[in-house]
């Protein structure tokens, strides 16, 4: 069996670390998985570079196609807690690049940024599987729609943009989506029941198939190990808890909610024992926190990323809306319990008060309530590892992901 697995990045962002861990847990398996994507970061021979399958006069359009989005990004503005958009509407010939693997199934992943328009969707030869990694595929535009529903219904008057309108750019996206895919077959992933119920009850993707395939993790590099060693091999100090919060943008993202969790860690300014330590930012900062804090910015290696979550007491993961994050697998495959706030795909992981606490929505208080409830446990680390990977460990995921591939041929 021939996977070709699109996605706009090997490695960059969760989505793309997904993907790859996916690609890899694949191909141990034995099925044949490559990887088409946009920039590669990895040396994998088995990731392939759009640009290697366009030829000269096919990548002019594609460089006009992104320079076109971001023009229409630019002139359709939005608020300032507006998250990421894409709007993807702007063709070139990814489809032919894609078919030309003769693939016998292909599996889309985050293709934003108009790496995959809209219309070339349609032009895809073999069966399409599409794992979500957020809500953009059935939504107008936004990656992420907080509180709105309008997905539900076709989107317009858009809460994220500045000057929204029954036929806005989001309702324009959207209905195109409903129009160019309503006859594509393909069968829809969600990582997360959440996001599931979510694709289900929306305009875009109603009737299609859904299933629920969550992410995957080497347990052989994300487990415990001895939190002294850990905190020596970042010059973190041993006789503090410490709180670790970590955010690809660091706190820099509105999206992931630091703002929440400093005025959290302000109702525990007074306690001299509690540090926070915080991992993804581009380097230091000036947070404005009223506890020490250690930044230590970016690591680009699994093993680092392993023990930094073994060094900290907690996680703590205050996004506004999450699919199914990778940071909280990892960190209870560390043995590291965590706090986040409740209402997305974090509560299929984060079980309240059994590895970690689930605080209210944008609830500073409740936040810091957990943080503090969290602080004052003893954890069995090896019952949390244990835990997550029965749920996600690689062979797991990958049979369900098989067994979908195998159906789907079947009856082509």
């Amino acid at each position: 069996m021939k996977v070709l697995l699109v996605s706009a990045s090997d490695r960059i962002g969760g989505a793309a670390i997904a993907t790859h861990r996916l690609h890899k847990a694949l191909q141990r398996e034995g099925v044949e998985s490559e990887m088409l994507v946009l920039r590669k970061v990895t040396a994998d021979p088995t990731v392939h570079r759009l640009a290697s399958r366009l030829n000269r006069w096919r990548r002019i359009p594609r460089r006009l196609g992104a320079a076109r989005h971001r023009s229409l990004l630019a002139r359709n503005p939005r608020a300032l807690e507006s998250g990421y958009w894409s709007l993807n509407l702007f063709g070139y010939p990814i489809a032919a690049a894609i078919n030309s693997f003769g693939a016998d199934l292909v599996h889309l992943n985050w293709v934003g940024d108009n790496y995959l328009p809209i219309d070339e969707v349609t032009r895809i030869n073999a069966p399409i599987v599409w794992t979500l990694h957020d809500m953009w595929a059935f939504t107008g535009g936004c990656h992420t729609a907080y509180e709105c529903l309008k997905f539900q219904t076709g989107c317009g008057n858009c809460p994220q943009l500045v000057a929204g309108a029954p036929g806005d750019i989001s309702a324009r996206v959207n209905q195109k989506k409903q129009r160019a895919w309503s006859d594509v077959p393909m069968t829809v992933v969600c990582p997360s029941r959440w996001l599931a119920d979510c694709a289900r009850g929306s305009a875009v993707f109603k009737g299609k198939a859904i299933e629920v395939i969550g992410y995957t993790f080497d347990p052989a590099v994300f487990k415990p190990i001895d939190p002294a060693v850990a905190r020596q091999a970042f010059n973190l100090p041993a006789d503090k808890k410490l709180i670790l919060f970590g955010a690809i943008g660091g706190a820099a993202d509105p999206h992931k909610g630091f703002r929440f969790l400093r005025e959290a860690l302000r109702g525990l300014s007074e306690d001299s024992n509690l540090e926070l330590v915080t991992f993804g930012g581009e380097g230091a900062a000036e947070l404005g926190l009223s506890l020490p804090c250690h930044q230590i910015g970016q690591l680009r290696d699994e093993v680092s990323v392993s023990l930094l979550y073994t060094a900290c007491d907690i996680y703590v993961l205050p996004s506004l809306q999450e699919n199914l994050p990778n940071t909280v697998i990892e960190a209870l495959a560390c043995g590291t319990p965590c706090v986040s706030f409740a209402g997305s795909g974090t509560t299929d992981l984060v079980q309240h008060k059994e590895n970690g606490y689930l605080a209210r929505l944008r609830d500073s208080d409740d936040l810091l309530t957990g943080i503090r409830w969290a602080l004052a446990q003893s954890w069995p680390r090896n019952e949390l590892h244990e835990w997550i990977v029965e749920r996600h460990n690689r062979n797991f995921i990958c049979e369900q992901y098989i067994s979908l591939y195998q159906s789907l041929l079947a009856s082509a």
